[in-house]
């Protein structure tokens, strides 16, 4: 006999069980990070070839270049990007509110202008051709080094083009030099191209940070906190196994095992400790690059107005991301 009761709690029963999907946890959106090749962002996908990033929500997305990194972060494509510092600057000057959370490395040696047998120095390169990414790295470097030669930009012929144009339009002799990075700097010095001006000459300007945008950041903390982790588990394992990194790491590069660790002695890579000094309070280690960075932006034209370093640097979830 079925009373009232047994219905009341049949219903009951029915009642949670068609609740419970809608209160099952919903899986925590993607984040999306965006790269070009360069050594010195191969410890993210060490940490993803080590299964570090196994069950998190990150998800590292190539582009052929650093251009259409930032075109994607413009787009909303994805929600973070390891970018140079010079175009974190370009987000915050177009109002996309990128944070600066982790400083990758700075670049001793790996941004590098080359020229053909026939020019031994920069001054031979005046009226002649230099293929320059269109973005405002290039153009900072290719300043910086006429400045240290006395020269203008109005005394060479700039090419814009991609990064994967440099080394075909460099060898067919498309243009006389190239303002280029690693590993497209290995395999151009390997082909007979002469060093004309490299980072080493400029030490602690070009910086490789990682942004991410302030919505997510403040979305999902916990996330980016583990990704923060994650890299410097990474770094870990990299001082550890260097030999093991290289041979798992150097293939992307387009570079052998023993240029890739050659590669790397191209960049100074800050730890933990390090990390927090760049990016932390008044003093932060990076107001000083940033506001030279700044200075030749604006006098290229390439930024609009000053950005405020607080508004952009952020090192809150650091003290939370020892590995």
């Amino acid at each position: 006999m079925v009373t009232g009761g047994h219905i009341v709690r049949v219903a009951l029963m029915l009642g949670v069980l068609a609740l419970a999907p809608a209160c099952a946890p919903e899986p925590e959106p993607p984040l999306r990070v965006g790269t070009n090749v360069w050594p010195g962002y191969e410890p993210l996908y060490l940490a993803r070839d080590l299964g570090y990033l196994e069950g998190s929500p990150v998800r590292l997305v190539e582009y052929a270049s650093a251009t259409d990194v930032v075109r994607a972060f413009l787009n909303h494509a994805i929600e973070a990007a390891a970018l140079t510092l010079d175009e974190a600057l370009l987000l915050a000057d177009l109002g996309q509110e990128p944070r600066v959370v982790l400083v990758m490395d700075f670049s001793h040696g790996a941004d590098v202008i080359l020229g053909h047998a026939d020019t031994q120095r920069l001054t031979d390169l005046k009226g002649r051709r230099i293929g320059v990414e269109s973005g405002a790295l290039g153009a900072y470097v290719l300043t910086r080094a006429l400045q240290q030669s006395r020269m203008s930009l109005g005394e060479v012929s700039v090419v814009p083009m991609p990064i994967s144009e440099h080394e075909r339009a460099f060898l067919q002799h498309e243009v006389d030099a190239v303002v280029t990075f690693e590993p497209v700097r290995t395999r151009l010095l390997k082909r007979g191209a002469v060093r004309l001006f490299d980072s080493s000459e400029i030490p602690g300007e070009i910086v490789d940070v990682l942004v991410v945008r302030r919505d997510i950041l403040e979305r999902q903390p916990e996330v980016v906190k583990r990704l923060l982790r994650d890299w410097f588990r990474a770094l870990a394992y990299l001082t550890a196994h260097p030999d093991d990194v290289a041979g798992r790491m150097a293939p992307r590069e387009g570079i052998s095992a023993a240029e890739f660790l050659a590669a790397l002695q191209l960049l100074r890579i800050p730890d933990l400790s390090e990390n927090r000094r760049l990016l932390a309070g008044p003093q932060a280690g990076l107001y000083e690059p940033l506001r030279r960075l700044e200075g030749v932006m604006q006098a290229q034209r390439l930024l609009a107005r000053k950005n405020n370093p607080d508004r952009l640097l952020d090192n809150g979830l650091l003290d939370e991301s020892a590995p």
